[in-house]
């Protein structure tokens, strides 16, 4: 798996995402560099391809709506 990060756009192999890779916060299960996905308002581990916290619980957020299953669903 390739990372890299430019102007505010995260790369993860073909994968293009708004947002960083958060120095410091690391993923609990496996230890890797979290990444915050800007259009969700959230952060998720790339290795396990799972977000870090849960939906919340407003059923008009506009970042927890459309969020799906998976960070890299497409991946």
């Amino acid at each position: 798996m390739e990372i890299r990060e430019a102007d505010g756009i995260v790369k993860i192999d073909e994968f293009e995402l708004y947002g960083h890779i958060e120095q410091g916060k690391y993923c609990s299960e496996c230890k890797f560099e979290l990444v915050y996905y800007d259009k969700f308002d959230t952060y998720f581990c790339p290795a396990c391809n799972s977000w870090t916290e849960s939906r919340c619980s407003d059923p008009d957020c506009n970042y927890c709506l459309n969020r799906p299953e998976k960070p890299l669903s497409l991946k």
